[in-house]
């Protein structure tokens, strides 16, 4: 599956949530997400535009691998995901540092989902506040097909300008955002 994104820095998310009353936007969650990213010893993940992260959420472990970003505008990544059962989260950090990964950072963010739907399509609008980054908005479809990726792309660029998102999207992830500041 390939994810496609958009990500805003966003000074208000209520503005974004009373421009969303005019798509009817369903609330789908609010959850605390703990991201910790890893790198391998012999590998440059940054280089090679990859991630490999667990994602902690609501008593629920995702390992997620994230490939390069094939779009200049948008995030338009293969995204594969398996979740890992609570007490193997643990043992799954041994097991990666064992063949030479290390944690690069974690990224805290709460995170409230919301889903609209446009032309027939779909949408997750995520409000984010990351902690030591900023709050953002991110629009985000998954799509199954590569060939979807530009229409999909499309529909998330119809939906920021129409709620009012004017400014360009960043393809900067909050893992390159945090490590940024803490170089300052």
């Amino acid at each position: 599956m390939f994810e496609v994104e958009l990500k805003f820095p966003a000074p208000s998310h209520e503005t974004i949530r009373q421009q969303l009353k005019a798509y009817q936007a369903t609330a789908k969650s609010t959850a605390l997400h703990c991201d910790e990213y890893f790198n391998h010893s012999l590998l440059d993940f940054a280089t090679q535009d990859i991630a490999l992260r667990i994602r902690s959420r609501n008593n629920l472990n995702i390992l997620t691998y994230k490939g390069p970003n094939l779009d200049r505008r948008a995030k338009v990544r293969e995204e594969i995901e398996i979740t890992l059962n609570a007490n193997d989260k643990d043992k799954f950090r041994q097991m990666l540092f064992g063949m030479g990964f290390h944690s690069v950072a974690s990224i805290n963010k709460k995170r409230d989902s919301i889903n609209v739907v446009l032309d027939g399509q779909s949408i997750e609008v995520c409000l984010d506040d990351v902690e030591g980054v900023g709050t953002f908005v991110e629009l985000e479809i998954v799509v199954d097909d590569k060939e979807q990726t530009d229409i999909a792309k499309q529909r998330l660029e119809k939906l920021a300008q129409s709620i009012g998102i004017t400014a360009p999207p960043t393809t900067v992830s909050y893992l390159e955002m945090l490590l940024d500041a803490s170089q300052e």
